[in-house]
């Protein structure tokens, strides 16, 4: 695939072209660890590059069943994970990871070529903290994980009794 093609297909995958970061951000803490779950190499490669390029760190993984594996292996803060895979469903791999005592904290944001509203409903129902329906625009990512891992710092915080200062949540 020639540079040019490559251009159209990111363009397409995300509904528009690459836009500079919003100086209103959030920053993104430099030690926070995303695991992309998607059985096509190309989304994967694309959410990377849009994380990477705010400074975040990704794990690909490629159907549920090996998202299960890594987050084990990796506690990773947050997950992004596509619904349809093949061996295991993403639906399938959120249950897991809320079975699994060590990986039930972990949050993580459904992604669909869909925007089945059962597929809403139903990832919420399995814990979902937040749902990004394709073509992925870049701000509304950054946006919906910068508020989750914010939000899990902040759950994770009180649950250990810190101040709110302490938390250095992002401001409007």
């Amino acid at each position: 695939m020639d540079q040019l093609a490559r251009k159209n297909l990111f363009a397409r995958l995300w509904g528009q072209k690459h836009e500079p970061q919003s100086p209103t951000a959030a920053p993104a803490p430099k030690d926070a660890i995303v695991l992309v779950v998607d059985d096509s190499r190309t989304v994967v490669v694309a959410l990377q590059r849009v994380l990477e390029s705010d400074g975040y760190l990704s794990t690909p993984a490629f159907d549920g069943q090996q998202a299960v594996e890594i987050a084990k292996r990796r506690a990773p803060d947050l997950i992004l994970m596509d619904i349809v895979m093949p061996r295991m469903n993403g639906f399938e791999a959120m249950r897991a990871l809320a079975a699994d005592p060590q990986t039930r904290d972990i949050p993580v944001i459904m992604v669909s070529g869909t925007e089945n509203p059962s597929d809403r409903i139903w990832g919420a129902k399995l814990g979902a903290k937040a749902f990004l329906a394709k073509p992925i625009r870049r701000e509304e990512l950054l946006a919906k994980v910068a508020t989750v891992l914010a939000l899990n710092r902040a759950r994770a915080s009180a649950v250990a009794g810190a101040s709110p200062a302490a938390l250095n949540l992002p401001t409007r």
